[in-house]
This record gives structure tokens, sequence and C-alpha cells, in this order.
């Protein structure tokens, strides 16, 4: 499907989180909710839209507590809609019925004229494709924490006959604390047999495809199975850092879900236990019988997970440096060389009469023989700023300097600390070095530079919302905003959109897994 090449500012910046919600004044909100009350709840700003509702914080004004209040939009606002307004009436029962600490708790539905809205508990945090497109795929411990927890939430689900069918990355919910929490049962469908809803047509599929069950694809029965196989391919893209299936569509995206078998998650992951592979590859079975026959059997697979060892010489890195990696000696041996160079250090140092403490320069690294040797050494040391910046100091006219100052850049946005603004002029750069290369190379890499400047410009102005919080907007800060949504708008719609329109296009792309994520999710806002 072509990209729209007219998008609209007010698009662009609809697509940033909370682009405009941020003050607290009346017309803060497209539809003048804002500080409306409705019923004990007080609206105050807006958290975000789907595809169906908006959703705001709130305060529960008898309580003081803060909640989250979930109101029917667009053409569904007046409730005119019978099928849309039961299948969200439906939401609240699903979920209302559950408890479960994994799940997030819906404390009630009312209405209000013509509105009608769900309030249920406030999660403080991020969903997890927030989380992982900031800090990367988890490591094996934090990743089978969340698994458990969400296996957790389904199995409350299924013993009270909810399928989900919308298991997602966006749909985990990870509080302040990283715990996992599942959300928006509003495609939840009901399987007691005496309660039953349909609420949809014929050959009707519900869902999000990339993460859309064979069964639920081809309209067949549902069960907890097909929750199972979504919580698979959701896993399969936490550690890999790319879904199973990427495709240009979502016609592409479900013949492959019916077809196509996901490359091995251990090729991406090789630090993985290869049993916590097969576990991920079993919940991903084409046929729903040859997946984990029930909730208790999925749990009793993860517990079992929690003695295997694991590896500590993955990277995650671009094609490029997966192949450049491949030759290189294992982290074992190298480790097994340092420890024995260090013992014949202390036995010469043993000699010496006066004893000499040598430091390491904080900003200096190594130089090895060959760039492609640099580089490697800079994978293996990938949170150590000074190894990507020795590529491109020691070997400045080679590609695996372009390809460390991409990787240098994405390390300022997803370290303890992270930066927007180091990683911005990272990016920028790394557009000025490619500028000199031949046009086939210099091309690729300016458009990874042009992309990295729209997401750090983006992740700008998302550290600048999270400052204002609940505060009124002041003046300045109003400024500062519309100055970073107009860079970010000229940067997306007047150069990716227009220079490198090919690019965007294409689909796919060759680059370190934060400007992949990013890279999919633009296309997705643009289509």
């Amino acid at each position: 499907m072509p990209l729209s090449m007219n998008c609209h500012p007010a698009l662009i910046a609809g697509s940033l989180r909370m682009s405009h919600a941020a003050s607290n004044s009346a017309d803060s909100a497209p539809n003048g909710l804002i500080n409306r009350t409705l019923g004990d709840f007080r609206l105050i700003r807006l958290l975000g839209t789907g595809g169906m509702a908006e959703v705001y914080l709130a305060e529960q004004v008898s309580l003081k507590r803060p909640v989250a209040v979930k109101i029917l939009t667009g053409d569904y606002l007046n409730g005119k809609n019978d099928t849309l307004l039961k299948r969200f009436e439906q939401e609240a029962r699903a979920a209302g019925g559950l408890s479960d600490p994994n799940i997030v708790q819906v404390y009630m539905i009312g209405s209000d004229g013509d509105l009608h809205y769900i309030v249920q508990e406030y999660v403080q945090g991020q969903n997890l494709s927030q989380w992982f497109k900031r800090n990367g795929p988890p490591d094996f411990a934090k990743g089978l924490k969340w698994m458990k927890q969400v296996a957790a939430a389904l199995k409350t689900a299924a013993e009270s006959g909810v399928v989900h069918r919308d298991i997602k990355p966006e749909n985990i919910m990870l509080t302040r604390a990283e715990d996992a929490k599942v959300t928006d049962f509003g495609l939840a469908q009901l399987n007691e047999p005496t309660q039953k809803m349909n609420l949809t047509q014929a050959g009707t599929t519900m869902g999000t495809p990339w993460y859309m069950s064979p069964e639920q694809i081809q309209g067949e029965p549902l069960d907890f199975r097909t929750d199972q196989y979504a919580f698979g391919v959701t896993c399969y893209h936490m550690f890999a850092g790319e879904p199973p299936f990427p495709g240009k569509n979502s016609v592409s995206v479900a013949v492959q879900h019916l077809k196509d078998e996901p490359a091995p998650l251990g090729k991406h992951r090789r630090d993985l236990p290869s049993a916590m592979c097969r576990v991920i590859h079993r919940m991903m079975a084409k046929k729903p019988e040859d997946r984990f026959a029930s909730p208790e059997d999925l749990q009793q697979a993860l517990s079992e997970l929690d003695t295997q060892p694991t590896r500590n010489d993955f990277v995650d890195t671009s094609s490029f440096s997966a192949w450049l990696r491949s030759s290189l000696p294992s982290v074992k041996m190298v480790v097994t060389g340092l420890l024995l160079c260090c013992l014949l250090g202390a036995v010469a140092g043993s000699r010496l009469n006066r004893p000499v403490r040598l430091q390491v320069k904080p900003s200096g690294f190594h130089e090895e023989s060959t760039a492609a040797r640099q580089y490697a050494a800079a994978l293996l040391n990938p949170l150590n700023e000074a190894a990507w910046r020795a590529v491109f100091d020691y070997y400045p006219d080679s590609e695996e300097a372009l390809w460390a100052r991409v990787q240098l850049a994405c390390y300022q946005l997803t370290r303890n600390n992270p930066s927007a603004t180091k990683a911005l002029k990272e990016f920028q750069n790394l557009a000025q070095e490619a500028s000199t290369e031949p046009e086939d190379r210099k091309r690729s890499m300016q458009f990874l530079a042009t992309l990295g400047e729209a997401l750090a410009v983006r992740q700008q102005l998302d550290d600048l919302h999270a400052a204002i919080g609940d505060a009124v907007v002041s003046a300045a800060q109003k400024q500062q905003l519309a100055t970073l949504e107009s860079r970010y708008d000229g940067i997306v719609n007047s150069t990716l959109m227009d220079e490198y329109l090919s690019e965007m296009e294409r689909g796919t792309i060759t680059a370190p897994s934060l400007l992949r994520e990013f890279y999919q999710t633009l296309r997705d806002e643009l289509t």
C-alpha cells in the first residue's frame, strides 16, 4: 500500500502521544471534555485514542484517586450504533468480572447523556511496545517475568470463559515497578454457551493482523489457545526486536500467519535458552492442538524455565554486524585470553621494584588491526560509548565508521540516562559524514540519519510532555512544543515522505532494532 505524501500536520501531531493533552484548559481536547465531570469522575487530560474510544486521566472525586475513563468517540459518541455500544459494554462486563493482579481492573460502566464510558484502574507506566522501543529487547530474566504474569492473566480470563482476541505489546501495560498487566478487553468474546454474543458478521475477523492466530483469520471458533498464539507472537517480537511476520500490509501478514513458519528465535537471540525458544515457537504453532493444551500447561512450561542457563555474549545488531560477529572468536575464548593476560601481567608486575597501577582512560579504547575488528570490539562492548567512538576515530573513512555512528546514536536513546539531544547530534554527524560517500551508501546512510533525527525529535517531545505532567502549560513551553512539533512534521513530511519515499515504501530496512521499530511505527501511522 503506497504511503500518502499529503499527511496533514495535525495527523503527525496527533500521532505523538499526548501532543496537545498536557494543558488543563478546556480547549486542549478537540471535544472540550477536559474538566467535565461524568458522575463521580472529573476528566483531567487525554491519555490516548483508539479505534472506538478516547482514554482520559480522571479523578474519582469521592475517593480522591486517579482513574482512567474510556469514552466512546467519533460516529459512536451518541450511542446510536447499537452493535458498537453492545461491544463497548461487553468489554466492561468481560473485564469487570476478572480479578487478577495482572489484569487492569475495571471499576464500573456508566453513561451521561449521550456519552458512554468505562472507568478502570489507572496504570502509571508504559505499554510493552513503548518499553522495548526505548530500551531494546529485554534480557531473559525480565522477559520471563513478564511472560509468567501475562500467562497468569490469560489463565484467569480463560477460567471465566473470556478470550481476549487482541493480545499484543500495546495491550500489555508495565507499571512503574515493571510488572505486566493485560488491558483492553474491547474485542473479548464470552465463551459461555448461554451468554455468547455474536456481534460480528459472518466472515469478519477482529484483532490486530500482526498478532492474529490462523483460526482467527479464518473466522473459526476461538478459545484460550487463540490468545496463546497472539501471546507467543508478542513474546517473539519482544525478544527478537521485530515481529515474526513483518509485512507491508495486513493481507500479506495474514497469509504468512497461515502458511509460513517464523525464523528460529534463536537466530535473533543466541543468549536465550533453547528451551525458551521452544516454548515460544510451540505457542505459535499453526494448529491449535499443537500448542499448549491449557493455561496450566503453559504456566508449567514457563516455570520450568527458571533453572535454564543463559549465555551472556548476545548483542542486538543490524544484519551487517551480525554477519561480522559470526566470524569472530567466541566471548568465552576472549575472556579466557584476557584472564591469562592478567595473570601473566601480575607475575611480571610482582618482579618490578616499584609497583605501578595502570589505569585505562575513561574516554580511550585500544586500536584493533582493521576497521572490521574495531567494529567487532565495539559489538562486544555495546554499552561503552568510547568503543563506538574508537571505530570512527581510528578508521574514519571506513563503512564501519558510519555504522558505528548509527549504533552510538541509538545507544544515546537507550542508555540508563537517555539523551535525545545527544542522539540528535550523532544522527546529524552521521548525515554529514555520509555526504562524501559513494551515492548508494550516501543515500542509505543519510536516510537512516534522517529517520534517526525524527526519532530523536519525537523523543524530545515525549520528554517535554513528561516534564510538564499535569501542570498548566506555560507560554514558553507551548512555544517549545510548537517548535518541536513543527520540526518533527518537517522531517517526516518534507524529507522522509518526499526525498526518501522509496525507502519508506520498501517495508524493511537494515538497522539496529530501535530504528527498525520506529520505521515500522511511522509507516503504520502514515498509511
